[in-house]
């Protein structure tokens, strides 16, 4: 793929915010950041835009994907959730869609949001024979649990042995972690550790039971931990104790689970945990804080080398947003779909504003023309032919607010 740039754009690292500069692009690599203007070939100017690494969405289940929420909670833990779930008339109508569609509809629902990785939480002969058909990244290297009670479903082998797994391939460990309040699942981290499970590998998905104890020797041990603030509150009517947990430092990343429970999409999810934060603690929680929970600290949590950043030799993810003004903080946090207006994954632009088409041709990235929102976007692959046979699958129309994009039937 030839060099080319991006410029005109407040570049936000994120850790600090570079004015009027220009990002340079080769292959799938950033070769640098400028101040000013770029002398490249191919090249787009995206004035009153600010330009930050592709969002990271720290927890998801793609083959889960699909709308409206199901539930009638609080439940006490996720297994209840799970038993109406699959008994309910919308997880029959899902039934009929085959999976590959459903993990494409789940990438897609994640895209348009500005994510350009998701971690997708399931067992790998689930979901390897479709991460090469999907329009954005899938984490593909972990060792995993679905969880750590004895109700658990049966995801990998015991505990240990997939945290030796994490630890021999350098890649995360991921699990749910202290999702409800039973009294098993309350002692969810230290059966963990007394497993073999818990150290700087691994990556604790929801800890709505998380004790100070248990947060105290999470950070001893450097795990991670996901908060999906939206899903949590949707089943279980509680959330994580999240200020304490980045008061001691842990990293905490943020994940919209899947639509079945959670927010529409990461960027839905990012002003939800915004506003619940300061309902909750009554204090503001930095908008700086919160995009660092969608960009370095899961790229750290998940061991993603050269993601997560803009900078030379990191991976050339990149997402640009509208500049609303005040910080650039604030224009990622309080960005809406139509919003984003370009992605690039690898060094490849994948969606933009229909405006922006000329350098998908220059590039030679092949691209449909859709009409989102009310607004015109190019995007690769095929999202209208997608939702077209989705919906003879279903039997009618079926349309998504996470994509909402025009098509007939």
């Amino acid at each position: 793929m030839k060099k080319w740039s991006i410029t005109g754009v407040s570049v936000l690292t994120p850790e600090k915010s570079i004015g009027r500069a220009s990002v340079v692009i080769n292959g799938e690599r950033i070769e640098g950041v400028v101040k000013g203007k770029s002398s490249q070939p191919v090249s787009v100017s995206l004035e009153n835009t600010v330009l930050l690494p592709g969002l990271i969405n720290g927890h998801d289940h793609l083959l889960g994907t699909y709308y409206p929420k199901i539930g009638n909670g609080p439940y006490e833990n996720w297994l209840p959730w799970d038993n109406d779930l699959k008994s309910a008339p919308l997880y029959q109508e899902r039934q009929q869609i085959e999976n590959r569609d459903l993990y494409i509809l789940g990438a897609y629902r994640n895209l348009v949001s500005g994510v350009a990785t998701v971690s997708d939480h399931i067992p790998h002969f689930v979901a390897e024979p479709y991460y090469d058909l999907l329009p954005m990244k899938a984490i593909r290297n972990y060792s995993l649990a679905h969880s750590i009670t004895s109700f658990a479903l049966k995801w990998g082998e015991e505990i240990d042995k997939e945290y030796k797994k994490a630890l021999d391939g350098d890649m995360p460990f991921v699990t749910h972690c202290s999702e409800g309040f039973d009294e098993e699942t309350a002692r969810d981290v230290i059966t963990l550790d007394r497993k073999g499970g818990l150290g700087d590998h691994s990556v604790l998905v929801h800890g709505l039971a998380f004790s100070e104890s248990d947060m105290k020797l999470i950070k001893q041990r450097g795990a991670s931990v996901v908060w999906c603030a939206d899903s949590n509150m949707y089943m279980y009517n509680e959330t994580a104790d999240v200020k304490m947990l980045l008061d001691m430092g842990i990293n905490v990343c943020i994940g919209t689970d899947s639509p079945a429970s959670g927010g529409l999409n990461l960027l839905y999810e990012l002003k939800y945990d915004k506003a619940l934060y300061e309902e909750i603690y009554g204090e503001e929680l930095p908008d700086s804080t919160i995009v660092k929970m969608v960009t370095v600290n899961p790229a750290k949590a998940f061991r993603l080398k050269k993601a997560g950043q803009i900078a030379e030799g990191y991976r050339a993810d990149l997402i640009a947003v509208t500049d609303r003004g005040g910080s650039p903080y604030s224009s990622v946090v309080n960005a809406e779909m139509k919003d984003i207006r370009l992605v690039v994954i690898d060094g490849r632009p994948v969606y933009a504003d229909a405006e922006y088409s000329f350098v998908f041709d220059s590039l030679k990235v092949d691209y449909q023309r859709i009409r989102l929102g009310g607004t015109d976007k190019v995007i690769i692959g095929d999202p209208v032919g997608l939702l077209r046979r989705i919906s003879r699958a279903v039997g009618f129309k079926k349309e998504f607010p996470f994509l909402p994009v025009s098509f007939d039937v």
